[in-house]
């Protein structure tokens, strides 16, 4: 006994796959915009003045914002614009397997930048920061991480001495 075959014009598919799909394209923008909420909720337990002076929560609820935007982006951009094409051959090559710890270094620089802040300055916890997401990116050639680190070091040690009060932390504590 054989199947019966399917008619011209009944194809299987249809309109609530491809959204389920494309769904499943937006989850991880969707999951790092839930990850921004959440440092965005955390942050709003440290007061980002202190008077006239920068607080400690300033930082932490612009990068909250911050990730909640990029997040909503990505998913939304995913959503819009599907790449079906490019299935089979993305995630392969030669930086495949140091991209798929990205997100996790991203996020843990983000979360290494808000702990060392106290200790270190925010000049020497951005270069950690910095560290861990080019190194999390795929970076692994020393000289162009070295680079990569003290670029943004001196940028960030610019913007503290030129835009930032006297009061910010720039360098550890004496």
């Amino acid at each position: 006994m054989s199947l019966p075959r399917s008619r011209p014009g009944l194809h299987p598919t249809t309109a609530a796959p491809a959204l389920r799909a494309s769904l499943r394209r937006a989850l991880p923008g969707l999951a790092l915009a839930a990850a921004g909420a959440a440092m965005l909720t955390l942050a709003r337990g440290q007061p980002a003045w202190l008077g006239a002076d920068v607080g400690p929560g300033l930082m932490a609820r612009w990068l909250g914002k911050g990730v909640i935007g990029l997040g909503s982006a990505w998913a939304v951009w995913r959503l819009l614009r599907p790449d079906p094409s490019c299935a089979p051959a993305c995630g392969t090559g030669d930086g495949a397997d140091a991209q798929r710890w990205s997100g996790p270094a991203l996020l843990g620089a983000v979360l290494l930048f808000a702990l060392s802040v106290p200790a270190l300055g925010l000049v020497a916890s951005a270069a950690l920061a910095a560290a861990l997401a080019a190194w999390g990116a795929g970076e692994r050639r020393l000289p162009a991480l070295a680079l990569t680190v003290a670029g943004l070091a001196v940028l960030t040690a610019g913007i503290g001495l030129l835009l930032l009060p006297p009061t910010a932390p720039l360098w550890p504590r004496a």
